[in-house]
């Protein structure tokens, strides 16, 4: 059975946002759909999709819509495009009472249709600074543009250094070790270290060693963490010693 486009938006928009798409749940920042090139992609692919798609004309005053979304936040509830139409279709109740309460909890029951709301909705926050799932957009970081992984590659440590950084890691310890999700201890498999928090004193020893070696895959090795991770932190070490 063909999976209908809505949906199919859905699901790509979730994943571009960095979110689980059947649970809402934000995905971890190593993991590949985070990667900036994977969410080019995933967004090319929306814009491609929804190039021919017309959305009918909704009028709900722009005041109306900020205070929603600033009362979702209040309570720690992302203001996704799903919700807002809801919300004010009151096509459903939510399980925290004041959002069913408020003067505009399905002002608009009636006027619109639900479907129509949703791509409303979804154009209206990501035109204004958020993602369809009511996060702030990601701002691109000014260290992003450091090549250093992208020259040739090189590595000046010898089989003892290698050790004796490994060993250095180890000392530092886990600090990060209960409430994990499956995610997370499925990543610790392959790195013990995985979203484990950047200690300054772990900062230091991987700055120490991009001296030496911008080989990912042995850093990955002895720092026991993803890729990612070590690329993410190891520009922004650099950018700041610029």
């Amino acid at each position: 059975m063909m999976m209908k486009i809505d949906r199919t938006l859905e699901i790509l928009e979730a994943l571009a946002s960095g979110c689980n798409p059947h649970t809402g749940e934000l995905i971890e920042d190593d993991h590949i759909l985070n990667h900036r090139e994977v969410i080019r992609a995933l967004e090319r692919t929306i814009s491609e999709l929804e190039k021919n798609k017309t959305v009918p004309l909704i009028n709900i005053d722009k005041t109306e819509i900020e205070k929603t979304i600033l009362l979702f936040k209040s309570v720690n509830y992302n203001p996704t495009y799903n919700r807002l139409s809801y919300f004010f279709t009151k096509h459903k109740q939510f399980h925290i009472p004041v959002l069913n309460n408020d003067e505009l909890y399905g002002k608009y029951a009636g006027y619109y249709h639900l479907h129509d709301l949703k791509n409303y909705f979804k154009r209206y926050l990501i035109e204004n600074g958020f993602t369809s799932y009511g996060q702030i957009k990601k701002k691109t970081n000014p260290w992003d543009t450091i090549t250093f992984f992208n020259q040739k590659k090189f590595n000046t440590l010898s089989s003892n250094s290698v050790e004796e950084l490994k060993k250095k890691i180890n000392e530092i310890g886990i600090q990060k070790t209960e409430n994990l999700s499956e995610y997370i201890i499925q990543s610790r498999i392959k790195h013990f270290r995985a979203y484990e928090k950047w200690t300054e004193k772990e900062k230091k020893i991987l700055q120490r060693a991009l001296k030496h070696t911008n080989d990912l895959e042995l850093l990955s090795k002895c720092f026991q963490r993803g890729k990612g991770s070590i690329e993410s932190c190891a520009k922004k070490l650099i950018y700041e010693q610029q």
